[in-house]
């Protein structure tokens, strides 16, 4: 009688993902927003929805490859329609798509209220991160308003809050 070992886990762990032209669709939206309603309002920039939609895209992946190209090409994105240079937010969030991918093998993000509470985290990590990118690469950069970061991440957390219950709508089982 021989035996056979399996390497599977006994417990598989259930993926969710958006549809591809769904992912892409709220990726360019979030991009096209966060540079031309800035044009129209100055309280436009409050909120940074590229980084609200890497993080849920990169959560819902579970795999820190793709979250960290996830990352890159919004990171990407934004920087070639901000005015500023070009790279601090693809190094920026792609850091944050692959650390988001690599939390769900840790611990459960699916609860809405992690997935929110991790944002703001991110939100917090993404403003230290560029603020020091910007000051070591670029040689720009003043202080750190931490009030002012702390506020926004806030603003930011009621904002993934209202963003992934109604991304969670076109979630889809694999």
């Amino acid at each position: 009688m021989t035996m056979q070992a399996s390497v599977a886990p006994l417990i598989e762990p259930e993926v969710l993902r958006l549809r591809p032209w769904v992912a892409i669709a709220v990726a360019v939206a979030a991009l096209l927003l966060q540079a031309y309603l800035p044009l129209f309002s100055n309280y436009a920039n409050v909120v940074d929805l590229p980084l609200l939609v890497t993080v849920y895209l990169a959560l819902l992946r579970r795999n820190p490859v793709t979250g960290l190209l996830i990352g890159l090409a919004i990171g990407l994105g934004q920087d070639s329609l901000s005015n500023g240079p070009i790279g601090l937010y693809g190094i920026t969030k792609t850091i944050i798509g692959y650390a988001a991918s690599s939390l769900t093998s840790l611990l459960a993000a699916d609860p809405l209220a992690y997935r929110v509470i991790l944002a703001a985290g991110f939100y917090l990590f993404h403003q230290g991160s560029f603020w020091l990118l910007q000051r070591v690469i670029v040689g720009e950069g003043g202080g750190f308003a931490w009030q002012r970061t702390l506020l926004l991440a806030g603003v930011n957390c009621l904002a993934a809050l209202l963003l992934y219950r109604f991304l969670d709508r076109f979630r889809e089982h694999t």
